[in-house]
């Protein structure tokens, strides 16, 4: 072979190993081409990487697996106690604690309760097997085209698995977690169990978990009396608790109880005529449901709190509450506050509440609309009472050998440089002390505190707990300058409804615990005079008169009744408090931030409302479910 020759079959040689190496690299290397791509795998060195990675995920699963929180524990639910609590005649009216529910069976309850949720947040619930692969990718579409995480594809398992088990942290290993429980649960759990556990868990806002708590908090009925339109807002409620709480955002949850209800129809669930009636009576009903009650029975959760401190088990809280002249109070401060004459002069709020002679609260209602504003006028505020601290001025000159017709002389009055008027800017002359009272004169009322003695007059009215400690004496205390409560200020008036003893307003008559133990119980014990009963009985005389002939005559109930106007400066505050045979009562009205109303007086709207509730309270009791 020639040297040319023997260079051509070197260069085919060089030639076709160059080609076998370039081969060798195609294969090597999944770049383009089906070929390339199996060629790749066929790789030696890429099996054993595959086997590498496959074996880092089988232990970061296992890993996963292990570290799985203890799951029997878990189940038992741990919870914060929760607070029951009852009307005097045992009726539950409210309960709170941020905790689960009574655990309900799925049976017993109507079947649109469940579906409202299914229909909401998993659809197709009944048909996968822990996770949702078509909801999963329709998720991913829409936050890859939105490039945000607009859309979830979570699945109930997949929440009952994240709730009942798992933190709420955001991490790879808790998303692992929580896929190997849901398949876990879906494995050793019935869908009727899985669902069971996921309504009585399920976080329903306003520190309520589990359908039964929600059902009480914002409906006050069982789950089981549930209605579709309320079962359709508290499904609605899921997404966002806050947002589209009924109670704090009425027609934020009844737009989303509208979608929850479409969402039925579409699921097949409800008829579209069923869901209409349903979104149209069901708002009518809620958006005239009242919730005043919660007044009282946030009040008694404080107080019980500060009975027992520390409250570290379940209670039931059986209250002095009478349901009937609660909804009696609701229902006419209510329809004052919402009537043309309050829009008129400026009537913004009001306050209400009845006591038994010995402190019991029967009722209370703190406001004009508990929903908008949790604020408790009655024994939050703090408000000049105005004229009706008198009866408690012409006690003490009582005490001190005065009588109601004694006859002084009505004049101006001039006292370091302040000089009292009478709301007419007359003067009376010579008057008795009875017909003082019942005008409510001002200058009267002062000159009758000096000559008294102030100190001796703020002795009595803190006595009797209608003025705060902090009350200065001078003769202005005469006109009510003083700030007070209304549970306080009823609370005077109901020890002179019992001739004169001390009254501690109260609530609470009995806390039970979990096993029946009596953890409070209230004791009558002695109460002490304050007065002697000829001074009240005095007194009394000239109270009855306020009503029959003087500033209190719109407050005429029809009823034996005694009692006494208040108005403060500019008309800031309006008041009427007074007593029957068996209770005493007071109304306030006003605005929060203290700008005067349009001549509003005591003897006007409150003394209408009080005659109301007096009026109504003697008639046969309403029935009245809470």
């Amino acid at each position: 072979m020639t040297k040319k020759a023997k260079n051509r079959s070197a260069k085919r040689n060089q030639s076709a190993e160059s080609e076998k190496k370039r081969q060798k690299r195609r294969f090597s290397f999944p770049i383009k081409g089906i070929g390339r791509l199996s060629g790749f795998f066929l790789n030696k060195r890429t099996i054993r990487f595959g086997f590498v990675v496959t074996a880092v995920i089988a232990v970061y699963v296992g890993y996963c697996a292990a570290t799985l929180p203890d799951l029997e524990k878990a189940i038992k639910n741990t919870r914060a106690p929760k607070i029951y609590i009852l009307a005097a005649d045992g009726s539950e009216i409210a309960s709170y604690g941020s905790q689960y529910g009574r655990p309900v069976e799925l049976k017993r309850l109507p079947a649109y309760v469940p579906q409202a949720v299914i229909a909401t947040e998993d659809r197709r619930f009944y048909s996968h097997f822990g996770v949702d692969p078509r909801s999963v990718i329709r998720a991913l579409t829409v936050n890859i085209i939105k490039r945000r995480k607009a859309q979830g594809a979570s699945t109930l398992t997949q929440q009952v698995a994240k709730n009942l088990f798992l933190s709420s942290e955001k991490t790879i290993r808790r998303k692992v977690q929580e896929l190997l429980l849901s398949f876990w649960l879906e494995y050793r759990l019935t869908k009727d169990q899985i669902l069971t556990i996921y309504l009585n868990r399920v976080y329903f806002g306003a520190g309520t978990y589990g359908i039964e708590a929600a059902a009480q908090k914002y409906y006050g009925v069982r789950a089981r009396h549930l209605n579709l339109y309320q079962a359709a807002v508290l499904a609605g409620l899921l997404k966002a608790p806050s947002r589209y709480n009924p109670l704090n955002h009425p027609q934020a949850a009844d737009q989303r109880a509208r979608l929850v209800l479409a969402n039925m129809v579409k699921a097949g669930f409800v008829s579209a005529k069923t869901a209409l009636n349903a979104a149209e009576t069901g708002a009518v009903a809620e958006k005239n449901k009242d919730k005043s009650v919660f007044y009282f029975t946030d009040w008694i959760a404080d107080e019980a709190e500060a009975y027992l401190g520390n409250i570290g088990q379940d209670i039931a809280v059986k209250t002095t509450l009478h349901p009937d002249k609660q909804a009696i109070l609701d229902k006419e401060i209510k329809a004052a506050l919402n009537s043309s004459e309050a829009k008129e002069k400026n009537v913004t709020q009001g306050a209400g509440l009845i006591m038994a002679k010995d402190g019991a609260v029967l009722a209370m209602t703190g406001g004009k609309d508990y929903r908008f504003s949790q604020f408790n006028r009655a024994v939050e505020a703090r408000r000049q009472i105005g004229s009706a601290i008198k009866p408690f001025v012409y006690l003490s000159a009582f005490e001190q050998g005065a009588k109601a017709n004694d006859i002084v002389e009505d004049r101006p009055l001039y006292l370091d440089g302040w000089s009292p008027k009478n709301a007419n800017g007359k003067y009376y002359g010579r008057i008795s002390l009875h017909d003082a009272l019942i005008r409510s004169v001002n200058t009267v009322a002062v000159a009758t505190a000096i000559k008294t003695g102030v100190r001796a007059v703020l002795k009595t009215a803190r006595k009797f707990g209608i003025v705060e400690s902090d009350c200065e004496a001078n003769g202005a205390i005469a006109l009510g300058v003083c700030q007070t409560r209304l549970i306080d200020a009823v609370g005077a008036y109901a020890s002179l409804l019992n001739g004169g003893f001390a009254v501690t307003p109260y609530g609470i008559t009995e806390i039970i615990g979990q096993n029946g133990q009596v953890l409070y119980e209230r004791s009558d014990s002695a109460r002490a005079r304050l007065a002697n009963p000829r001074d009240v009985a005095e007194l009394d005389a000239v109270l009855i008169d306020v009503i029959q002939y003087g500033t209190g005559k719109n407050a005429n109930p029809t009823v034996l009744a005694k009692g006494k106007t208040g108005t403060t400066q500019n008309y800031r505050d309006a008041w009427f408090i007074g007593y029957t045979q068996e209770l005493a009562a007071g109304i306030w009205v006003g605005n929060d931030d203290e700008t005067p109303m349009k001549k509003v007086t005591g003897g006007s709207l409150p003394a209408q409302i009080w005659g109301k509730v007096v009026h109504d309270i003697s008639l046969p009791p309403l029935q009245e479910d809470f």
